[in-house]
């Protein structure tokens, strides 16, 4: 295998949490009494980070501090109520349990608080294979995912050239780009894969088995 650590994106690569964002959005609006998005809009803004997201789906201009406040709602709606509604992508427990087998260090950013993800991974039995989590939850997403990326590579004393960040959007392999890790690209997520080709990623797979092969 190419990698000695594996940094995952969480919803789209590790987890389908669509039922839980789309009722998590349709509630932060509702509490806000802010015209409800319909779950065809939020499906199609699904790959954008959440400040635009929500943007996109507003039915008239926000504020800065309205979005802020939407954002807030968003991750509180991120309760352990809507756990059960999530669950793993097929073949993922066995390709990180390979992982894990194989003495490989594994990483999960999420753009949800810590906590949260970390019930998550409780939850759904991924826990035992994560040598660490980290919730990315603030409004630059985008930014601070690679920031954030660099920041992992230094606590943990990684190889850069021996690192891969694997995500389901373009966005999250822009942003791993920037941060001069290896980068591969998933797509039974957010986005297809001719979306994901045009940010250049390194390695493409079409489901959790390739990880074992191809990375």
């Amino acid at each position: 295998m190419n990698f000695d650590s594996y940094i995952f994106d969480f919803d789209g690569t590790l987890i389908d949490t669509t039922t839980c964002h789309v009722k998590a959005i349709q509630s932060a609006f509702k509490r806000l009494n802010l015209d409800e998005p319909t779950e065809q809009a939020i499906l199609h803004t699904y790959h954008l980070n959440l400040y635009n997201n929500f943007k996109a789906l507003a039915s008239h201009e926000l504020s800065f501090y309205q979005i802020e406040k939407l954002i807030d709602e968003y991750h509180r709606c991120f309760s352990n109520d809507e756990i059960h509604q999530s669950k793993e992508y097929t073949g993922i427990s066995e390709a990180l349990q390979f992982l894990h087998n194989q003495k490989k260090k594994i990483f999960v950013l999420s753009n949800k608080d810590t906590l949260t993800t970390q019930r998550y991974l409780d939850y759904l039995g991924l826990s035992r294979f994560i040598t660490d989590s980290l919730g990315v939850c603030i409004k630059n997403e985008d930014k601070l995912l690679c920031e954030t990326i660099q920041n992992l590579i230094q606590k943990h004393h990684l190889m850069i050239g021996k690192t891969v960040y694997i995500g389901d959007t373009a966005q999250d392999i822009k942003s791993a780009n920037q941060a001069h890790v290896q980068t591969c690209a998933v797509t039974w997520g957010a986005q297809s894969a001719h979306e994901l080709l045009y940010e250049n990623p390194h390695y493409v797979v079409n489901n959790p088995e390739e990880f074992l092969t191809i990375l």
